[in-house]
């Protein structure tokens, strides 16, 4: 493993999978690899999940902003507005 990269696990449910671009991401919970000093904008945007379909999001179970640096380890849930029909 590159020592400048590491895994966080990502859980975004259902509802946000749909949107991921890569199929290899597309589940309701994964582990990404992301390189040393990403933030949640980065990783989001990895991703390819529009940002305002995200209501909020913790790390570690603490509510972060987009702009807070991950580590390894680190456990991000996404939370996704709630649509109703």
């Amino acid at each position: 493993m590159n020592k400048m990269n590491f895994d966080v696990t990502v859980d975004m449910g259902i509802a946000l999978a749909r949107h991921v671009v890569d199929e290899a991401y597309r589940k309701p919970k994964v582990n990404v690899r992301l390189p040393r000093g990403a933030t949640l904008r980065q990783l989001v945007d990895r991703l390819g999940i529009p940002g305002d379909y995200i209501s909020f999001v913790t790390v570690n179970g603490e509510k972060k902003t987009w702009d807070e640096k991950l580590n390894p380890g680190d456990k991000v849930i996404l939370f996704p507005y709630i649509t109703g029909g």
